[in-house]
């Protein structure tokens, strides 16, 4: 009777820990049913994806462990970028950045939409399938990571994966792309022989006016010099609030990279045109022929430091048809980036343009040359200036365009 109540109490405790067991596994399996799992579009260098980065990417999978984040940025991952508009055509979802997509009904589109909701979103959903590019939906346990388009990257508290080559941790690499893209575009700009024959106008008529006077002519060059210098990082900062202007208004940034990559190859070959065939004047890649006489007249009135750094923003005006094209590109990638980012880059960029001015200046007062030599210099070697610059600057749109840098 004892042995039978043993058994009995064998079956039954073995039948407590099988109904146990199985409430555990089918707790376990709805728990990982349970992750609300979103898409999440951004970009390095939006400056609205700037505002819900840190929260979307670093502080949300704190606050709910059941949270997946697939996120695609597709600024500097180029694969990413069409995904945005095939989820679009799918989804409805919008074309701008940052966006989150929970399904084909609900998603969030803009920076402060995304502060302001997400989180009663989140806490609203018991569990949300990854919405996939084709619109259909599996729970994070069954997705197929390596099936993924692009190069996304997966958040979840606990979990991580990167892609092969990820933007926002490769900073070093970035910065190494964007050295050499903006060392080729200023070493382009500082061999324009447009620029170069705007300050040999200037040191000509300094020496008109004074040609023993050493000192003033350094003084007057180095005012003309600055004056350059300073206009011209304005310039900049105007054209980079331009593309970013477009940017947060449209969804063309996708496509402008590619086409300053295209802009960049065309000024490359205007400019091997010019070694190939020259013609004082050409088109983007020498000051037109009708403002010369113009220039030439303002700058024979300067007699001193400070006139020289009038005139000299001024002449900058007349300069721009000839030495914007390198610039607009150069703008056009530095809008990617933030305000303190950008200044650095600027500043390296115009101290590459002026730096064969200011060599010029120092041969001339130091007595190693004269202005007649250098201008005939100039003269002499001008198709081989447009030469260096065109392959240069061609290269480097071939590179763009083809995704290479």
């Amino acid at each position: 009777m004892l042995k039978q109540k043993n058994v009995l109490l064998k079956f039954v405790f073995l039948g407590i820990i099988a109904v146990f067991g199985f409430g555990i596994g089918q707790g376990i399996l709805a728990q990982e049913d349970d992750n609300v799992c979103i898409v999440y579009f951004t970009g390095i260098g939006c400056t609205h994806c700037a505002q819900a980065d840190p929260l979307v990417l670093e502080q949300l999978t704190k606050e709910y462990p059941n949270l997946v984040i697939v996120e695609y940025e597709i600024y500097q991952q180029k694969e990413n970028a069409p995904l945005l508009y095939e989820y679009n055509s799918v989804y409805d979802s919008g074309l701008g950045i940052p966006l989150i997509i929970f399904n084909k009904q609900e998603h969030i589109l803009g920076d402060k939409p995304i502060l302001d909701n997400v989180r009663e979103m989140i806490e609203n959903k018991d569990s949300n399938k990854c919405p996939l590019i084709d619109g259909s939906s599996v729970h994070f346990k069954d997705l197929d990571i390596d099936s993924l388009p692009g190069k996304p990257k997966i958040l979840k508290q606990g979990f991580q994966t990167l892609p092969d080559n990820p933007g926002q941790s490769s900073g070093k690499i970035k910065t190494q792309l964007t050295l050499a893209k903006i060392l080729s575009l200023a070493a382009v700009d500082a061999v324009n022989p447009c620029a170069l024959a705007v300050l040999i106008l200037m040191l000509t008529a300094i020496l008109t006016y004074n040609p023993k006077d050493k000192k003033r002519v350094l003084l007057t060059g180095l005012a003309f010099v600055a004056s350059v210098f300073v206009m011209y990082f304005f310039y900049g900062l105007i054209i980079i609030k331009f593309f970013q202007t477009i940017q947060v208004l449209t969804s063309v940034k996708i496509w402008i990279y590619k086409f300053l990559g295209g802009a960049a190859t065309i000024l490359g070959i205007l400019n091997i045109r010019d070694f190939l065939k020259y013609k004082p004047g050409g088109f983007l890649t020498e000051m037109p022929m009708f403002l010369r006489p113009k220039v030439k007249k303002i700058i024979s009135g300067i007699t001193s430091p400070k006139g020289a750094f009038g005139v000299g923003a001024f002449v900058t005006v007349f300069l721009l048809p000839c030495t914007i094209g390198p610039y607009i590109i150069c703008g056009g990638i530095l809008s990617a980036c933030e305000l303190m980012e950008i200044f650095p880059w600027l500043l390296m960029y115009n101290l590459i343009f002026i730096f064969p001015m200011l060599v010029i200046i120092g041969l001339i007062y130091l007595g190693l040359r004269k202005v007649e030599d250098v201008s005939a210099w100039k003269e002499k070697n001008i198709r081989y200036l447009h030469l260096i610059a065109g392959l240069i600057i061609f290269g480097l749109g071939l590179a763009m365009v083809f995704g290479f840098v």
